[in-house]
Parts: structure tokens; C-alpha cells; sequence
């Protein structure tokens, strides 16, 4: 394959993967890779090295060597990165490519999503989020990090189910199979192993617990049925939140948000959409945005 003619990258990191797929001159993916976490905020090493792995991944897959690297253009949305201290971190990275930008997640999301149109999102992966996309302008909803929101996102599903099954240990409510699910899944028996073997988990290991939440909402278990609701319920309220005052429609993003689609209002049922693209080629609008000189 000639790599002499333009190379682009463009990355979606979070807090589970990071996924780089590689376009060529005519905006087509030639090869795509996939390695770790990418949270700017929460672990910026790592998310430089998941993003220099997955981009090498995306080189071997397209069967192009590693010494290609300095010619490409990459443009990366990543989680964590609405803070302005980590983006300016990001930014301020000596890379080894051509050239190199990045913004959030939400942003490049969008920009896939709707083809770089004004438009709505939600994502809900280990994270959650909202946003609106409107006349230039993205506005931000939810999805304040682990420690303080992402409500209903699948750290947040699997850190509930583990206090879901703390309180049925104590006798404060009946066990269910969810929590026998947890028990079995993470090899304890009692409260304080739960605790020892969860008190540092990080979001992407309770985020691993998530699809057993989900399993058993969908056969009635009624503590995973009351988590997936809950979670259902908050998700529809940041949604209209976000859709109030406009006539945007909404695109569903992440590996979480179709489970919820069957839980949300007719309402909001109605304004919800299929995405144009995904967001690793709405990362190419940044270096369309912010490196025009390249793209």
C-alpha cells in the first residue's frame, strides 16, 4: 500500500477502550486497532500509551509498518478531556506523529454522529454523558466523572449492584440471583471479601459487572429490575434536560445506551435517531477545525 498520499487517525477513547481507525486520502478505513483505557482525566500515561497502542494496532491491521507513524495527522476525542487542564495537557503532548489534536469525546461524538450538524447525544459506556450540539456550541449534561455522576453508565450499574448485595449480606434485604450473580462472579462469600476484593476497583472493573445487571433485569429480578430503572429514569430526565427548547434529534452512543431505549419515555422514544457515523470519523473534524492547513 502507498503511504505517501495523506493518512488519518482518528481516535475514541473511554474509559473501557480506545479505538483508533485509520482513513486514507479519501476518508476511508483501512485498518482499525483497539487497546486500553483511555480517561485523559483520570489516568493521562495511560491514555497516551492506549492511544499510541491502538494507533499502531490500526497500522498493523492496515499491513503498514510502524515507520509510518510521523506521517500521520491524528485527531483524538477522548473522555475526561472537557477539563481544561487535562485538554491543555493533551495538546501540550510531544507525539511522534505528523500532527496531533484532541478534544472530548462528547465532541467528536457529536461530530460523527451528526455529520458535524447541530444534534443531541447521549453515551452511556463506563462513563455517561450528555450533550447538544447547537450553532457551534456544544453544552455538556451529566457526566461529572465516577466519583461524583455518570449515573447509570456501567461503573455506576456495577458499583450499585455491589451495595445492592453488601445490603442483602446484612440481612437489610432479600438476596436475589443478582447477587448471587456478584458473589459467584468475583469469587466471595461474604461481605468483608466483597469489600476487600472491590474497595479500589476502578470504574472500568465495576463497569465489568454491568451486563450481569442487565442479564438479570431482563429475566425480572426485581434488584436488577429497580437498578436498570433507576438508571432509566435519570438518563430520560438528562435527555429531555438536553432536548428542552429545541427540536434537535437524539442519537444513542456507547454499549449501554440501546439496552435503555425499551425504559425511556414515549416522548423521548420519538426523537431518538440512528448516528450518521461513529466517532472516530467525527474526530476528523478536528483537524478539519483546528489543523485546516493539513486537512
Amino acid at each position: 500500500m502507498n503511504s505517501s498520499k495523506p493518512l488519518y487517525i482518528g481516535i475514541d477513547g473511554g474509559g473501557t477502550k480506545c479505538s483508533a481507525k485509520l482513513f486514507n486520502a479519501k476518508k476511508e478505513v483501512i485498518g482499525h486497532g483497539i487497546s486500553g483505557p483511555a480517561n485523559a482525566a483520570r489516568d493521562l500515561a495511560q491514555t497516551l500509551d492506549s492511544i499510541l497502542k491502538s494507533v499502531h494496532l490500526a497500522l498493523i491491521d492496515a499491513q503498514l509498518s510502524i515507520k509510518t507513524i510521523p506521517k500521520l495527522k491524528v485527531a483524538a476525542g477522548l473522555a475526561g478531556a472537557t477539563i481544561p487542564s487535562v485538554k491543555a495537557q493533551l495538546l501540550a503532548w510531544q507525539h511522534p506523529f505528523e500532527c496531533f489534536t484532541a478534544d472530548s469525546d462528547l465532541i467528536t461524538s457529536s461530530y460523527g454522529a451528526h455529520e458535524g450538524r447541530d444534534g443531541a447525544l447521549l453515551i452511556v459506556g463506563t462513563g455517561s454523558s450528555a450533550a447538544r450540539f447547537e450553532s457551534g456550541v456544544l453544552t455538556q449534561f451529566g457526566g461529572h466523572g465516577f466519583t461524583f455522576g455518570d449515573k447509570g453508565s456501567g461503573a455506576w450499574l456495577g458499583r450499585s449492584a455491589i451495595a445492592s448485595t453488601l445490603e442483602a449480606l446484612d440481612g437489610v434485604t432479600a438476596i436475589s440471583a443478582l447477587h448471587d450473580r456478584i458473589l459467584t462472579r468475583l469469587s466471595v462469600s461474604s461481605s468483608a471479601g466483597l469489600v476487600q476484593k472491590m474497595i479500589l476497583a476502578t470504574p472500568t472493573q465495576f463497569a465489568t459487572l454491568a451486563p450481569d445487571v442487565v442479564s438479570l433485569a431482563k429475566q425480572e429480578d426485581i434488584n436488577a429490575m429497580t437498578l436498570v430503572a433507576e438508571a432509566a429514569a435519570y438518563l430520560d430526565k438528562l435527555c429531555m434536560r438536553t432536548l428542552q427548547n429545541t427540536e434537535l434529534s437524539l442519537v444513542l452512543m456507547g454499549g449501554l445506551a440501546p439496552i435503555y431505549k425499551p425504559w425511556f419515555s414515549p416522548i423521548l422514544r420519538a426523537r431518538i435517531v440512528e448516528a450518521k457515523s461513529g466517532p472516530e470519523r467525527g474526530a476528523l473534524h478536528l483537524l478539519h477545525s483546528h489543523l485546516p492547513l493539513i486537512f
